[in-house]
């Protein structure tokens, strides 16, 4: 791959993640499930293994979605019964140091940094860690396949849960 396509493929999936952001941020969840695939998967690991390398048969994870949990997920924070996200907290996703790379099987895989504020109730919470994205070429576009959301954080505090999506 020659520097110019790989700076290219790397503009094209900062574009796919900065977009995702802008519409986990607006709380616009129906678009954003969108951009995933059909058989698409959303994995926050737990905080006591290695999260680039945790195996969801093998450890309990925070949150270990296929296509169908996950837009069950987008209905549920979309309904003003869903109590710990009604009136919505205020989210601001920070994408950065985004590498990309082009898999032997024709997968793109990227891995970001990020930092999700989540303001609530009075308080405010950090997210911080980063993504690992496996992304497929599909109409002219990317789709997410896999979406890793690895947290480098102690512990889940003050809360000790993810009311959002991170």
């Amino acid at each position: 791959m020659t520097l110019d396509d790989a700076l290219l493929l790397r503009l094209r999936v900062e574009e796919l993640l900065f977009d995702e952001a802008d519409l986990l941020d607006s709380w616009r969840l129906d678009e954003w499930l969108t951009l995933f695939t059909d058989d698409a998967h959303y994995y926050v690991p737990p905080n006591d293994v290695d999260g680039d390398t945790a195996n969801p048969e093998t450890s309990l994870f925070y949150i270990m979605d296929d296509r169908a949990r996950l837009g069950e997920r987008v209905v549920r924070l979309s309904k003003v019964g869903a109590h710990s996200e009604w009136p919505r907290s205020k989210v601001r996703h920070i994408v950065s140091n985004v590498r990309v790379k082009r898999g032997e099987d024709g997968m793109i895989r990227s891995r970001s940094s990020f930092i999700v504020s989540r303001a609530k109730d009075a308080r405010h919470d950090l997210y911080v860690g980063h993504y690992l994205h496996d992304l497929v070429e599909q109409g002219g576009g990317f789709k997410i396949a896999r979406k890793t959301c690895v947290l480098d954080m102690e512990a889940l505090r003050p809360h000790a849960r993810i009311s959002i999506i991170l």
